[in-house]
């Protein structure tokens, strides 16, 4: 694995001649946020840019705020040339932006800090110790000596405050909160950003929350709670994939609870696959390291994967896994 530091990524990034931004399927906020951050900062510094996130549709609506979003390709991975530099955000393994195999074209430049990266980059910029990758991102900003405006700071500043969980997590650093600082000084309403993120949402997120705590599961004593939706759920109640954001948050509050697990239906062509998302309220549980045994991965206390087969059946071999862990 060859390394980069900060200071060196900023270099990069001001002589490039063109650059190709990506981040992972299902984006969370830190994902959106430094992708809307470093193509910003690319439009600022005038290199050509193109954004790149895998998967179709809209996206979280909580994050409709940031700019850029409509400018992002989605489907396939998109052809590039050797002049291109992919910079790869937030992704811990190559198979989150294209399962069939990365091409970045020219240099990939991977830039994440969670703990199960190991390094697919040409070149790789990892804190494991991170709050976000957009902190990150932003020692490279600042390291360069590249301005940050309140539209930039704003991109930065979600990624903050999602992955912390609102300065909540075991993840919030003293540096986390330095950042926060220099980031309201650059002009971030922290207000607005508050309403659009915590305190805005559409009805059919709401009536997509009631299907899921209708299914809720307590299992090995009320130590893991599992839930699901399936494509019903999703006509039913009229919403996107993108609107399960959050619901395993509200799991993993429940009493007791050690680790939380929820599962979204997808069939593609037939083939019927549960998308998972885990949480261990406490971290001694590591998920991340269940996750890694059907392919995915993440932080301790907050992974995931993909898994083909009836939700029934996942569910079941969840419940082993943890059981065999608590």
């Amino acid at each position: 694995m060859k390394s980069i530091t900060p200071r060196e990524v900023a270099r990069r990034l001001s002589s490039e001649k063109e650059i190709l931004i990506v981040s992972h399927e299902s984006p969370d906020g830190d994902a959106l946020g430094c992708v809307t951050a470093l193509g910003l900062m690319a439009r600022n510094l005038r290199i050509p840019f193109r954004m790149y996130i895998p998967g179709e549709g809209s996206f979280p609506p909580e994050y409709s705020f940031l700019p850029l979003l409509s400018d992002i390709e989605r489907g396939g991975f998109p052809e590039v040339t050797r002049e291109t530099t992919a910079y790869l955000l937030d992704c811990a393994t190559a198979e989150r932006i294209d399962p069939t195999g990365l091409a970045c074209g020219g240099d990939c430049i991977n830039i994440d800090h969670h703990q199960d990266n190991r390094g697919y980059g040409t070149l790789n910029l990892l804190d494991f110790g991170a709050t976000s990758t957009t902190q990150i991102l932003f020692d490279v900003f600042v390291a360069g000596g590249l301005p940050v405006d309140s539209e930039i700071a704003t991109s930065l500043y979600v990624g903050l405050v999602t992955d912390s969980g609102r300065f909540q997590y075991s993840n919030t650093t003293p540096a986390a909160h330095r950042m926060a600082a220099d980031l309201l000084l650059a002009g971030v309403d922290a207000n607005a950003v508050s309403r659009g993120l915590f305190e805005t949402m559409p009805l059919a997120k709401i009536l997509l929350q009631a299907r899921a705590l209708g299914r809720l599961e307590m299992r090995l004593g009320g130590r893991l709670v599992i839930s699901r939706v399936d494509a019903d759920d999703f006509a039913d109640s009229g919403a996107s994939e993108g609107l399960t954001e959050g619901i395993i948050d509200g799991l993993r509050r429940i009493e007791g609870v050690a680790v939380a697990a929820f599962l979204r239906e997808r069939t593609v062509a037939g083939v019927v696959s549960q998308k998972v998302s885990l949480r261990s309220t406490d971290g001694r549980i590591d998920v991340a390291e269940v996750a890694h045994l059907r392919g995915g991965g993440g932080h301790v206390r907050a992974a995931g994967f993909t898994v083909e087969g009836e939700a029934r059946g996942v569910m079941d071999w969840i419940e082993r896994e943890v059981g065999a862990r608590l």
